[in-house]
Parts: structure tokens; C-alpha cells; sequence
């Protein structure tokens, strides 16, 4: 945390100096520190250009890697004083950093703010990845409200489904991890969702690039019962469907998105010492085309698509059962449907015929936690509690529908019931904060038990007021995983329960050191070494589904070293971390780096409030990330393809033949480094009743050309980029 000490000058207290003079010494003082914020400001740009500029032209680089390729670009189109070190590998963050974050399509994004800190990789360029600590997305344990979420993404990762407006706090776990929290290999992202006021009624509407968010929350009962909604809604989907109707244009339409979400939350204090509160999310992607025309049959219409619906919800009760005893209880059900789909139909004068088909896979969670805080003494606290859940899972479910009679094909359901208990202890005694406990937990796949054990210690030991230093070791095994081991940018990869003898299972250990050199910054170190076996390869999807076939086992590692320093003073905040790290895999006996590797990588932040008035306030922001580019799979060998058996002369004619491109099962080269400079610019004024907020943002300042995926054309590589140099624009009105 970020203690803020203020400069007080004596003599204006008492009245020794006069009003002039006073004066003259706030506006001296306020030009020193605009300059001194802009001159950091500046730094803070101009640091990740020096290092990179360093890199590339003083250092050698060994690597087992060819050169890094030449690429044809093809462009496709908070103050940190909020965000909290709660101990070794534990981050909050405040919903208040997004306010000053910049924006993706108009958008605040959580998991964007969380993607800039050291340790945290966020996959390819524009996704809602957490690739924490060598780990891969799908390691890492979603929560919202304690329930489980399996996939975090909107439009394909560019932003995810965390409502800004709907969160209250959000807390990173890399390393010390509670016994809470299970299932995962990597790390732990809890989103906590605020509850409704209870004195007052607060209603806000914000609009930006690409989507439109409504949110209300207040009191139904005073002081007793609250609600909070929060709904988003893309509406470039809207406008152009609504345009082609009104045209009356026919013909096939491009390629759109459309996407929405909803939070619910209902609050009811029972009374002094028991609460209830009720949580839903509803959340739909689809991106689609549509197309329309008139033929000599009638009317013809189609629609196709993909994309991914997720409902979650849960009730929690909490009770003080004694003074020194609290308990809390959580039922929750959850769902995932990732579907392909397309619908047509076809209208004359005399009948009116539609079709309909597509796959989907399903999964369908429901369980309860059960958990207990007992307050021991001062210095002892004891928490523990009991988890169970049940999973079905339909991997691959086939339909096909003609007028309203529906033929559905499916594999057999996968299921997984899982059961653990989990207890730990803190402990603190002069200098030092222990933090000791063990999860025990059993996986039942109906074929296969596991029965596991994971100890989790933490220490802290505080060398003085200014100096602390922590270490902490962690055990954590995985039940499940997502089947695209290999593919970069898929985001709609679906769930499988394991089916091997042993889980996949990590270790870690780390250290770290925590420095408060005067109550405006903070540093912090962190190292840690982390090793996992049991990793699961699949080489070929529908040979593993159907007979357990086509996959490896293997094993990875991951090594590093973590800074982030944090200022805050008066009007300006910055951040700045970084992290060297070395993360690699194994798999038939060959070692390589991990996908998501990067041994360098940068990132700072910089907030600078510009003017500050009673009504009105006008801030800049910055955020620059650097960082060494990932392994990545190009084909090196193309052939001719030999054609499709079924043509009628048996193959297509040598001038027809298309070429076929080789891809190496593992990484050949690396893409060239990343950079990127965001800016964005606040203005919050405050009107009669509530607050008018407008941002405005630059992504990709510089308009850096950073790969989001390779391939091969006319035997040169080419690269496509998401995020080219974009501005964007949001407004937000509360009242």
C-alpha cells in the first residue's frame, strides 16, 4: 500500500505569513511539480524505447532458435495507490485504477490492468489471456463471487467479461496461495462483485466505441435489502443490421460481432450478525454473417456462426456464529457452451422450409463451499472449510434440425465429482507472519480416483519498519484441462475432464523482499522456480476423444524475477515492473521454450493529474510495455497437395493444385519484439447531481506492428496485426 504524506507549511497554519506570499509559494510549488510529473512522464515513455534500442543494437542473443523472420505486415484492423501488495505473489487491485486505465474500443478492462504486472504474460496482442508464472491460460483459477469461470473472454479476448461497473476488488495470486483455492496449476484471479447501496439510489450509462453498459444500484428495503445491475450490450451489430433492413438490401452481409453481458447481484442484511446475498451473470458471443436474396424458389435466407454462451449463479450466506467464529456457505451452479451453428430458410407461396445444425460442446458445473474464520487469539487465526462439485461434460455434440424435427448425435457424457477439504493457520509473533496449511482433495472421473495432497507454507519476517522479506512454497494439482495445447489464438477451446493415471501437478518456491523507502514509494522483488509434470500434449483431437490416443506427457519448468516499484505523491502515481524469466517444455524427450516465453519484459505506468479545480479534474495516463518476442511454430516446408479423391477425374489439374504447408511440432523461431505506448486523457466533472467522465485514449501511440499470428504466401512469411494505432472515445454519466 501506498502511504501519501502531505507537505504542510507551518507559517500558513498560524497566519505568520501573508496571503500574497502564500500564494506566490502554491504556485511555485504546483510548476515544480508539473514538472517534475511531466519529466517522469516522460521517462516512463522513453525507458522502453532505450532498453529496446539497447537490446537490438549492444547485445548477443544465443538462441537454439533461426534468426527471428522478416515479416511483411498486414494490418487487419489508476493510480497505483488503489492497487494493494497484500504479501508474496498477491496483488488487489481497486476498481478505482480502471478510471484512469486506457481503453480498448471504449472499454475498462480488469484483466488488462492485471496483464502489466511483473510475472503476468497476456498471450498473444489483444486477448484476455492470464499466462501466469510459465503457467497457460487455462491454469489459472476464474472466479466471480467464488464461482468458477471457464472462459473469461469477449470477442475473441479483446476484452473479457468483467464488468468494470460491476466490480468491487480484484485479488492476483502468483505465489502463497490460500488452501481456499484449488484445481489449478498457476495462479488465482478473484473477482469480488460490489453489493447494491443501501442508503441511496446511483444510476450511471456509458457509451463507447464498441459496446454500451447500463448500471444502477440501491436500496428496495433501507439499510436491509440492495440490488446491483450492471448490463452491456455491443451495438455496431445493431446499427448495421438495423440499416440493411431499412435499405432493403439483400446479399451476404460481412462477418460481425455481437456480444452481451448482464451482472445481478441482491443484497439482504438479516441482521446484526446474517446475511444473504444472490449473484447472476448471463453472458452470449456470436460472431456471425448473414446473408438475404430473392431466387426463382422464393426467399432464401441464412445465417451462420460461432461463438460462446456462460451462466453463473450463486447464493452465499454469511453468519457470526460467534464473536470470534464467522461462517460463510456457497451454492453455485455454472455453465460453458462453446457452439458453430448455421440456420436457413427458404419462403414461396406455397410452404415456408427451414434448417438448422451445428456442434457444440457443454459444460455444466454445480457445487457448494462451506468455510470458517475462527479467531484463535490476537496472534492465531484458523481458517477451513469443505468444497464439493459436480461436472458433466458433452465434448462434441452434433445436431441437425429440419421444420421443427430434431436429430442429435453425441459422444458419451464425460463427468468429474471433485471433494476437498482444506485447512490453514496464521500465526504472527513479534517479527514474523506464518502462514501454514494443507488441501486434501479427491477426483472421481467414474472411470479413475485421485486422491491428493497439497501443503502451501508462507512466511513473512519483518527486518524493520522499511524491510520485509517473505517466502513461501506451493503444491497444486489440475483436473481438467482445455484440448489446444499448441494453438495460439483459438479462444473458444472447450473442457475435458483428465483421463490419465496422473494429474498434472506443480511446485513453487519463492522468495521475496519488500521495501518502503519513504511513505511515497515502494519496491519489491520477488523470485521464484517453479517445476510441473504430468503436462498433457494433444497431438490429434478426435484420436484422444474417441480412443485415448495421439497425446504426450511431459513436464515444464519456469524461473524468474519479478520487480514492480510504486510512487505516489500528490498529484502524480506511477508504476513500474519488470521481470526476467526463463520458461520451457518437455515433451518426447525434447526440451524447448514455452509458447508464452519472453525472457524480458517491461511495463510502467504513469498517472499525472494536469489540473485539479472543485468541479473539475483533467488527468493523463501512460502505459508502455516491452517485451522480448514469443517462440512461435512457421512452416519451413511447403508441398503441392495431391488433391481431393472425390473430384471426378480423381484429382484437380496440376494448374488447380494448392500448396500445403508444413508446421513443426515445435517452436522454430521467435516473432520480433513487442511494444506498445497507450495514452489516454480524462476529464470528471462534477454537475448538479453526479458526475460526467470523458476518455480519451491513443492505443498503439507509436502504431508498432506487433505479429499476432504468421503464415506462409507465395513462399514469403506474412503477419497479421490486431492492434494498428487506434483512438477511441467514452463518455460515462452518473447521476
Amino acid at each position: 500500500m501506498i502511504y501519501r504524506k502531505e507537505n504542510i507549511d507551518m507559517k500558513t497554519i498560524y497566519g505568520c505569513e501573508s496571503k500574497k506570499a502564500q500564494k506566490h509559494e502554491r504556485t511555485k510549488a504546483q510548476k515544480h511539480e508539473r514538472k517534475t510529473g511531466f519529466l517522469l512522464l516522460l521517462w516512463i515513455i522513453c525507458l522502453p524505447i532505450f532498453a529496446q534500442l539497447t537490446i537490438q543494437g549492444d547485445s548477443v542473443q544465443s538462441s537454439a532458435f533461426d534468426s527471428p523472420i522478416e515479416l511483411s505486415e498486414v494490418i487487419v484492423s489508476a493510480r497505483m495507490k488503489n492497487m494493494q501488495s497484500r504479501g508474496l505473489g498477491n496483488m488487489q487491485i481497486n476498481s478505482q485504477q480502471l478510471k484512469v486505465s486506457p481503453l480498448f474500443f471504449g472499454e475498462r478492462d480488469i484483466i488488462k490492468t492485471l496483464q502489466f504486472l511483473p510475472g503476468v504474460s497476456a498471450g498473444m496482442q489483444g486477448s484476455s489471456q492470464l499466462n501466469i508464472r510459465g503457467g497457460t491460460n487455462d491454469q489459472t483459477l476464474y472466479l466471480l463471487d467464488d464461482v468458477p469461470v471457464y472462459n473469461q473472454n469477449h470477442t475473441f479476448g479483446f476484452f473479457s467479461i468483467f464488468n468494470s461497473d460491476a466490480i468491487k476488488s480484484v485479488d492476483l495470486y502468483k505465489g502463497g496461495i490460500p488452501t481456499q483455492y484449488g484445481d489449478k496449476l498457476s495462479g488465482v484471479v478473484a473477482v469480488s462483485l460490489k453489493d447494491g447501496d443501501f442508503k441511496k439510489h446511483n444510476t450511471s450509462i456509458s457509451m463507447g466505441l464498441l459496446a454500451g453498459t447500463l448500471a444502477s444500484d440501491g436500496y428496495i428495503v433501507k439499510d436491509k435489502l440492495s440490488y446491483n445491475f450492471a448490463g452491456r450490450r455491443s451495438f455496431l451489430d445493431l446499427i448495421y443490421n438495423g440499416v440493411m433492413a431499412l435499405a432493403g438490401e439483400e446479399g451476404g452481409g460481412i462477418f460481425m460481432i455481437s456480444f452481451y453481458d448482464v451482472n445481478g447481484k441482491l443484497s439482504w442484511k438479516i441482521n446484526d450478525r446474517n446475511s444473504l446475498s444472490w449473484q447472476v451473470y448471463s453472458g452470449y458471443d456470436d460472431i456471425y454473417a448473414a446473408n438475404r436474396e430473392t431466387t426463382s424458389s422464393g426467399k432464401y435466407a441464412e445465417k451462420m456462426g460461432f461463438g460462446w454462451k456462460n451462466f453463473m449463479t450463486s447464493m452465499r450466506y454469511y453468519s457470526q456464529l460467534k464473536p470470534n467464529l464467522l461462517f460463510s456457505n456457497t451454492a453455485y451452479y455454472t455453465t460453458l457452451d462453446n457452439f458453430n451453428r448455421h440456420k436457413s430458410s427458404l419462403e414461396n407461396e406455397e410452404e415456408k422450409a427451414t434448417k438448422d445444425g451445428g456442434t457444440s460442446s457443454l459444460l455444466t458445473e454445480i457445487g457448494n463451499k462451506l468455510s470458517f474464520e475462527h479467531r484463535i487469539s490476537e496472534k492465531n487465526t484458523l481458517f477451513y472449510g469443505l468444497e464439493g462439485a459436480y461436472q458433466k461434460y458433452t465434448p462434441d455434440y452434433v445436431y441437425r434440425e429440419s421444420n421443427n424435427h430434431r436429430i442429435a448425435y453425441y459422444m458419451d457424457n464425460l463427468e468429474l465429482f471433485k471433494f476437498s477439504g482444506y485447512a490453514n493457520s496464521e500465526f504472527s509473533h513479534k517479527q514474523w507472519f506464518l502462514n501454514a496449511g494443507i488441501r486434501a482433495s479427491c477426483y472421481d472421473n467414474m472411470k479413475n480416483r485421485q486422491f491428493v495432497i497439497e501443503p502451501r507454507i508462507k512466511a513473512n519476517y519483518f527486518l524493520d519498519e522499511k524491510n520485509k522479506f517473505m517466502i513461501a512454497y506451493d503444491r497444486m494439482y489440475q483436473p481438467v484441462h482445455t484440448v489446444n495445447e499448441m494453438n495460439y489464438n483459438v479462444q473458444t477451446d472447450y473442457w475435458v475432464p483428465y483421463r490419465e493415471d496422473k494429474l498434472p501437478q506443480s511446485s513453487q518456491i519463492s522468495v521475496g523482499w519488500k521495501n518502503y523507502t519513504t511513505p511515497d514509494l515502494s519496491i519489491s522483488v520477488e523470485a521464484y522456480y517453479k517445476k510441473m509434470s504430468n503436462l498433457l500434449l494433444i497431438r490429434n483431437l478426435e484420436n484422444y476423444m474417441d480412443f485415448h490416443t495421439d497425446f504426450e506427457t511431459g513436464k515444464g519448468s519456469s524461473m524468474g524475477v519479478e520487480l514492480l516499484a510504486e510512487y505516489s505523491k500528490n498529484r502524480l502515481t506511477a508504476w513500474l515492473s519488470y521481470t526476467l524469466s526463463k520458461s520451457d517444455r518437455t515433451f518426447g524427450g525434447e526440451t524447448y521454450p514455452f509458447k508464452y516465453d519472453a525472457p524480458h519484459s517491461l511495463s510502467a505506468f504513469g498517472n499525472y493529474i494536469v489540473r485539479k479545480r472543485e468541479k473539475r479534474e483533467s488527468s493523463l495516463s501512460v502505459n508502455v510495455q516491452y517485451k522480448i518476442g514469443y517462440p512461435y511454430y512457421v512452416p519451413n516446408i511447403e508441398y503441392p497437395s495431391p488433391g481431393l479423391p472425390a473430384h471426378s477425374i480423381g484429382y484437380v489439374r496440376p494448374d488447380d493444385m494448392n500448396n500445403v504447408a508444413y508446421i513443426p511440432n515445435h517452436p522454430n523461431t521467435r516473432l520480433p519484439d513487442y511494444f506498445r505506448i497507450d495514452l489516454n486523457y480524462t476529464i470528471d466533472r462534477k454537475l448538479k447531481r453526479g458526475n460526467l467522465v470523458w476518455q480519451f485514449s491513443l492505443l498503439n501511440a507509436t502504431n508498432r506492428h506487433n505479429p499476432y499470428a504468421i503464415y506462409m504466401k507465395d513462399g514469403k512469411y506474412k503477419a497479421i496485426t490486431m492492434v494498428p494505432i487506434l483512438p477511441s472515445i467514452s463518455f460515462k454519466r452518473s447521476f
